[in-house]
């Protein structure tokens, strides 16, 4: 009875493993899982049948249940394999392996009734419990080959896998070459013994807790299945998953075309030093590492700009991977491209109206500035002054002939600097108009203008503007206040991930902040201004910009000037 009780475990234990399958992965990682398992559930209970038989025609019965699960079991193990250990099997392979091992089975159920897989059986008693002994025909080496065709072929495919997929984790790797090593010993243990009965449920049962191991690594492995499956058809955003300890688990196909590097990096270790990508990586997983929510972090790669929205994903309160979302930002090479691909007669058309859409475009401006100057006294005239000192230092860039920059986009930096301070509308009066110090959390608020200006430049104009024109002005407004090394808000970019025009607009922005008074401090002079920017060259400016700077000094000064004579003007005036 022992016996019995066992095998009856067994199949309890076969259907609770499938069940643990279907619940706790209901994304399931392809369907061999669960097919491996269920052909599991049905070779148990064929082995059940057998023993609990009592007659010659019950135990061929049982058999056949058998060989129903058996026959099928490599075939679902190696296509396992084959996934796990990311090889792609074509599908006419797969359909001449299936009609090979509904051949075997169909060969099993002969017996009874032909001699060619089973010459002949017969009914036993062993140890209490039902079995046979059969003569094997000729048929029967089919079986054989079956087996034997598939242990060689899984050995093949981990030791391939092991040398070349490096985008396997060796968990796996080891926990497959596990799997395969006790299958093969236990089936030539049994064959020796002559006993499947007793030793097969057991390995299987071995067999079911590895693979449910391997499918808990493989769900964290891959990305894909775990995070963008959902996203799959619509989806052109690279995704990239890291371990808290900088571990690197895995990414979609995306980021293997935006970073080819990637393809060079072993999942399960740190990304090696020598790769140009792991510097940018790590400076994001450190960013993120004392983030509360979302992280933004913005960067440079091979002349191109990216936007990474990173993010702690949690499981059970406990950190278990960081996740990158990229995109290309490289939107002003994007729109000069399109620029080309349009025709004659749309070029043309664009170019009689010019003027017509500047006009409106500048009177748009001037009314949103009003908007802002109505919640700041000096907002307003901070934006007309500092739209005349970006076009001053504009017009130094323009006569440089190693810039290759169109007049447009020269003409539309100088059009969008009123706006750079136009997300001022949205801080509340108590903070916006303090003449004090700020708080901290004022401060904080203080400093949500620049992202919230970018945003309302995006929902005003992205209808009627240009798409250079947008991205131009949101650029100033969103990144006026970065910092070349990186200390500035509310992206922390760094370098030449700060937009050109951004960069322009925040030497315009200091410099009239300088020289102007404000309701919490005196103006500076010229040459304590002058000073103050050069020395901040490479720390807060971009150093390349420094000559044009130098060369625009006598004009912003004249300029200045004029605007002091006709301030006090207006002041006698009044009185």
């Amino acid at each position: 009875m022992f016996v019995i009780y066992y095998l009856i475990a067994m199949c309890i234990f076969a259907g609770v493993n499938a069940c643990l399958l279907s619940c706790f992965y209901r994304r399931p990682l392809n369907s061999y899982f669960t097919a491996f398992f269920f052909s599991i559930v049905l070779a148990d209970f064929g082995h059940l049948f057998l023993a609990l038989s009592t007659t010659i025609e019950g135990a061929v019965v049982a058999n056949k249940v058998c060989y129903l699960g058996s026959c099928f079991l490599p075939l679902f193990l190696f296509l396992l394999i084959c996934r796990l250990c990311s090889f792609k099997v074509a599908n006419w392979v797969k359909l001449l392996l299936f009609l090979y091992s509904t051949l075997v089975f169909a060969l099993s159920c002969t017996v009874g009734f032909s001699s060619i897989f089973y010459e002949s059986v017969r009914y036993v008693v062993l140890n209490g419990f039902g079995s046979y002994m059969p003569t094997y025909g000729p048929a029967h080496m089919l079986w054989n080959a079956l087996l034997y065709s598939y242990v060689v072929a899984n050995v093949v495919v981990i030791i391939v896998a092991a040398k070349k997929k490096r985008n396997v984790s060796y968990k796996t790797l080891i926990a497959i070459a596990a799997l395969t090593v006790v299958s093969i010993g236990a089936f030539v243990i049994a064959r020796y013994m002559e006993n499947d009965t007793l030793i097969m449920p057991l390995v299987y049962l071995i067999d079911e807790f590895v693979l449910l191991y391997i499918c808990a690594l493989v769900k964290m492995h891959d990305v894909m299945n775990s995070v963008l499956e959902s996203l799959e058809a619509e989806n052109t955003a690279a995704y990239l998953a890291f371990s808290p300890k900088g571990l690197y688990l895995g990414c979609n196909d995306i980021a293997t075309k935006f970073f080819p590097d990637l393809l060079e990096c072993r999942v399960d270790h740190i990304l090696p030093e020598n790769a140009e990508i792991s510097n940018i990586f790590n400076e994001g997983l450190k960013q993120l590492q004392n983030a509360n929510g979302d992280k933004v972090y913005r960067f440079v790669y091979k002349d191109r700009y990216y936007k990474s929205v990173m993010r702690n994903v949690l499981q059970n309160k406990k950190s278990q991977i960081f996740l990158f979302r990229i995109e290309d930002e490289t939107s002003i090479q994007r729109y000069i491209e399109r620029l080309d691909a349009n025709n004659t007669e749309l070029a043309a058309l664009i170019k009689n109206n010019k003027d017509q859409i500047r006009l409106f475009q500048n009177q748009m401006l001037v009314g949103m500035a009003e908007m802002v100057n109505n919640k700041d006294g000096f907002t307003g005239e901070h934006l007309k002054r500092t739209k005349e000192v970006v076009s001053i230092l504009v017009s130094k860039m323009q006569k440089d002939p190693n810039l290759n920059y169109s007049k447009e986009f020269y003409d539309d930096i100088i059009a969008a600097a009123p706006m750079h301070d136009i997300g001022k509308i949205a801080i509340d009066d108590h903070v916006l108009c303090k003449p004090g110090k700020f708080t901290d959390e004022e401060y904080t608020e203080m400093k949500t203008h620049a992202e919230k200006g970018a945003i309302i430049i995006k929902n005003l104009l992205s209808n009627f503007q240009s798409e250079l024109f947008v991205e131009i002005a949101k650029n100033m407004a969103g990144s006026h206040h970065e910092r070349w090394d990186g200390s500035g808000y509310p992206y922390g970019l760094k370098g030449e991930a700060i937009p050109l025009e951004a960069r322009v607009m925040a030497i315009a922005d200091v410099y009239d902040a300088l020289v102007s008074k404000r309701c919490y401090k005196e103006a500076f002079s010229f040459a304590d201004a002058y000073a103050i920017i050069e020395e901040s060259m490479g720390k807060h400016f971009d150093p390349s910009l420094k000559k044009y700077f130098e060369q625009s000094r006598a004009e912003l000064e004249a300029y200045y000037k004029q605007e002091c004579a006709a301030e006090n003007a207006e002041a006698e005036k009044a009185n």
